[in-house]
């Protein structure tokens, strides 16, 4: 959905004085109306009463009636809910948070990385909008799995809710929770060695004075959320357990870090180190932070990782905007094809 649109839809409700968070409530209402999920948290049905009562003020005119159905036309599974959340919420979405959304096409190729596992545990942390969580359910398509999502923004986990609710497979169960990682709550600990996968975008830089558990990185001074989100899968996942994330290219080429990447090394097998270019969340987020994508697995008694593959994405030459679908990131799609892993491949 390009800007134009998004200027359209804004203008359409605040004739009636609604606008920002009360214009997203409005489109995702209108998504569950459309597909009536049975079963939801107490989360998403206060939110959802919500949206009826700000529904019923628009529901009399028809170009606002047109406005909705367009959006679902145009989008009958509500994938680019986190595009409309996040125009209709930037202050409240960028403010301090360190987030930036993952592109969808970016998601579903790190998604790729993963190998398909019946009744796998899938785990994404910090899930945003949901769309790690999305694509691995395309992925597993009617395989068993388990889709576990968390993330600190209440109204973001409602968001995932929504989207998984509509688009989930019925062999998928889903588990999402609303709790800070770094404090380590008792719904936090459950977790500890039972998770098979992770895949993640976690908020770049944010400062952590504190760290409830043991952590190497932690003890060498490393107080960012960048590193400890590294010891936090650790902890999380199952011996041989696979994470595959996006974090700052700083942490892999800077000085700084050099010992943040001998810890690694310690604890985890490294599958890949994928160097990406700028302009990786232009189409989500408008900034040039740059990311690069690693695949790591955890150690175990046993060796699973026979070589390191070192990639560097040295452009994407399909524009990622809003208003274009594409398949392929070029030497990202390139490189991961010749290790045998289709990018395209939903089995």
């Amino acid at each position: 959905m390009d800007i134009q649109k998004l200027k359209e839809i804004d203008k359409t409700f605040r004739q009636f004085g609604i606008e920002g968070e009360d214009t997203f409530k409005i489109i995702a209402t209108h998504y569950l109306n459309i597909h009536t999920p049975k079963k939801v948290s107490k989360e998403l049905r206060a939110f959802w009463n919500q949206g009826l009562e700000l529904l019923e003020l628009v529901n009399e005119d028809k170009i606002a009636r047109q406005t909705l159905e367009l959006i679902i036309t145009s989008d009958l599974y509500g994938e680019g809910l986190p595009i409309l959340y996040q125009y209709f919420l930037t202050k409240r979405f960028r403010d301090l948070s360190g987030k930036f959304f993952t592109p969808k096409s970016l998601a579903k190729i790190m998604t790729s990385m993963l190998p398909i596992k019946n009744g796998a545990v899938i785990y994404d942390p910090t899930c945003g909008g949901g769309t790690f969580l999305l694509e691995a359910s395309k992925r597993w398509t009617n395989k068993e799995c388990t889709l576990l999502g968390n993330d600190v923004d209440k109204l973001l986990v409602v968001l995932s809710e929504i989207i998984l609710l509509i688009n989930k497979q019925n062999a998928h169960s889903l588990n999402l929770t609303n709790l800070n990682i770094y404090n380590y709550s008792n719904e936090v600990t459950s977790l500890s060695g039972k998770v098979d996968f992770i895949l993640a975008n976690p908020p770049f830089s944010i400062s952590v004075e504190s760290f409830k558990t043991r952590s190497k990185l932690f003890e060498k001074g490393y107080r960012n959320s960048d590193a400890l989100f590294l010891d936090f899968c650790l902890q999380m996942l199952k011996p041989s357990g696979h994470l595959v994330c996006l974090l700052p290219h700083s942490i892999i080429v800077n000085k700084e870090f050099e010992k943040l990447r001998l810890v690694i090394e310690e604890d985890w097998e490294i599958a890949a180190v994928i160097v990406m270019p700028e302009g990786t969340f232009n189409s989500t987020s408008n900034t040039t932070t740059r990311a690069d994508i690693l695949h790591l697995r955890k150690r175990s008694n046993k060796k699973h990782v026979s070589k390191i593959l070192f990639g560097n994405v040295s452009n994407l030459s399909e524009t990622i905007s809003n208003n274009i679908e594409f398949e392929h990131l070029n030497d990202l799609s390139i490189i991961l094809e010749e290790l045998g892993i289709d990018v395209n491949s939903e089995k």
